[in-house]
């Protein structure tokens, strides 16, 4: 990467919500402003080849600016639009803009808005609130570039057809629990990739759940920062993803897991969505109390995983559960195994789920044969080296 690509990410980082939120104010224009500032920041790399400006925060949004006015000109919507751009003179910012933490919330807040769908928030949380490249969402959510580049395009239209508007996330709080939501999508997807997109999520999230309370974001935000804090140990030397048994727990973040814990023991009980987070906390609460995987409390595993039944018969929370019990070597129930191939019969964790009832049962060659349907449906690399090792465990001569 050159200089340029290097202080172009750098800014991006750090200044891109503040410069978005500066865009839409400027024009009035959701689509435009983050189409103007991705231009504009594409046309840095080519410029600063040579040399970086003294002050590259303000020749961006300059730039972008530019082109803003100019697409507005091509939409012939300038003369309809003078209350919103008073003059065709541009800001001049000599000094760069502050990395204000509340440009990233009130952004999540306006990518999460109700009208869109729940499979676009995550997506325009990520692009909104991070600048990532489309190339980028598209490989953690494992669909190719043109797909994710129209499904953002669909969605942007959708946020310019609707008339949102930058308002404050204050005066929505009933909002929190889809905000929720997205970031639990965008943090699982960035995860499973190996993105350090995850890094920001975690971030971002816990400032939000600091500066606009509600027990959705606060559950959540113990839920992640306490899976996040395994991350130096999930992946192993070859490559492969380690199950809990198999981590070596020395390197889990001790300080980052203790701070959560804190914050586990002040959540009170709640409802919907955010009961549903502070029970998948509780189970991450059990594994990071326990020493090793022998020692883990799954009495108290069990009991969060009933009151999730009680919330709602979801078929994850149900696969979430017979997956704990096979990587504990517990007993699997085959009724409930049988329902879930039934739900998801696709879903590759099932069949992990299934592989692991028929060794059980002294089936070896179907465990066999489940575990290579479930290589062939996996799609992220570090799972699919782990389902290798699985196949190489369970076909290896035995005494």
């Amino acid at each position: 990467m050159g200089r340029a690509d290097q202080a172009v990410a750098a800014l991006v980082r750090e200044h891109w919500a503040p410069l978005l939120r500066s865009l839409i104010a400027f024009s009035g224009r959701v689509d435009l402003a983050e189409d103007a500032l991705a231009t504009a920041c594409e046309r840095a790399i080519s410029s600063w080849a040579e040399q970086i400006p003294g002050h590259p925060v303000a020749w961006i949004r300059r730039t972008a600016q530019r082109a803003l006015i100019d697409e507005l000109r091509r939409e012939q919507a300038l003369v309809r639009r003078r209350h919103l751009i008073a003059t065709d003179e541009l800001v001049d910012a000599e000094e760069a803009l502050p990395s204000d933490n509340d440009d990233r919330i009130e952004l999540l807040w306006l990518a999460c808005h109700p009208a869109l769908g729940s499979e676009s928030r995550p997506l325009l949380a990520l692009r909104f609130v991070f600048g990532l490249l489309t190339e980028r969402i598209a490989r953690m959510f494992l669909v190719s570039t043109p797909t994710m580049a129209a499904r953002i395009t669909r969605a942007k239209r959708r946020v310019a057809s609707a008339g949102f508007a930058l308002t404050s996330s204050r005066d929505y709080p009933d909002r929190a629990d889809d905000v929720a939501r997205a970031i639990s999508v965008a943090y699982a997807a960035a995860y499973f990739a190996g993105d350090d997109a995850s890094d920001d999520l975690v971030t971002l999230l816990h400032q939000t759940a600091r500066s606009r309370p509600h027990p959705a974001l606060e559950a959540l935000d113990v839920l992640v920062s306490l899976t996040h804090a395994r991350r130096d140990a999930r992946i192993g030397d070859d490559g492969r993803l380690l199950t809990l048994a198999e981590q070596d727990r020395s390197l889990w973040r001790v300080d980052e897991m203790t701070a959560a814990l804190r914050r586990y023991s002040a959540l009170p009980p709640s409802s919907g969505y955010a009961e549903e987070l502070r029970a998948y906390a509780t189970i991450a609460a059990a594994h990071a109390l326990a020493p090793d995987i022998e020692r883990t409390d799954w009495s108290l595993i069990d009991a969060a995983h009933r009151r999730l039944a009680q919330l709602g018969d979801s078929p994850l929370d149900r696969l979430d559960r017979a997956a704990g019990r096979a990587a504990s070597g517990r007993p699997i129930n085959r009724a409930d195994v049988d329902r879930l191939r039934q739900e998801l019969p696709d879903h590759h964790r099932v069949l992990v789920v299934a592989a692991h009832l028929h060794r059980q049962e002294g089936d070896e060659k179907a465990a066999d044969e489940l575990i290579r349907r479930a290589i062939e449906l996996c799609e992220y690399e570090h799972e699919r080296q782990a389902l290798h090792h699985l196949l190489s465990s369970y076909t290896e001569p035995r005494d």
